[in-house]
């Protein structure tokens, strides 16, 4: 927004430490990062705190399967969530916990995962199996 012209505080808005940036909301931020990380975690993926190793790091997974399906869905439901998040202490001076958003991205999920069942449901099955074989 700064490069913009618009004149905003730059200070991250989750973290309160550093000037927001790509980089800095998508995972170097303190908030993000313990986030990403616990829902990668979850996924039985590991993950980078730096935008462009997590970007390699997905390009990098197999071309199909379950579990691809399932960390680029949790990796965008976290990045959806973040920005939410973000948005919301922006414009509704609305503050959650980590934890209250990551109930939500595992909950948006396991409803996602869930409504793939009936197009094929030995991969919903797989996906669920591995989400659920982790502790949360």
């Amino acid at each position: 927004l700064i490069q913009w012209g618009i004149n905003t505080d730059p200070t991250c808005l989750l973290c309160q430490t550093a000037p927001e940036s790509r980089d800095h909301l998508y995972y170097q931020c303190s908030f993000s990062w313990d986030l990403w990380q616990c829902v990668a975690q979850r996924c039985q993926f590991t993950a980078a705190q730096q935008w462009t190793q997590t970007v390699t790091d997905l390009q990098s997974l197999p071309a199909a399967g379950s579990y691809t399906q399932l960390v680029l869905l949790a990796w965008q439901s976290t990045m959806y969530y973040l920005w939410a998040e973000r948005n919301n202490r922006l414009h509704n001076s609305s503050f959650r916990s980590g934890d209250s958003i990551f109930l939500q991205i595992d909950s948006s999920i396991r409803n996602r995962i869930s409504s793939r069942r009936d197009q094929n449901p030995g991969n919903s099955s797989r996906m669920l199996q591995m989400l659920f074989s982790t502790d949360h």
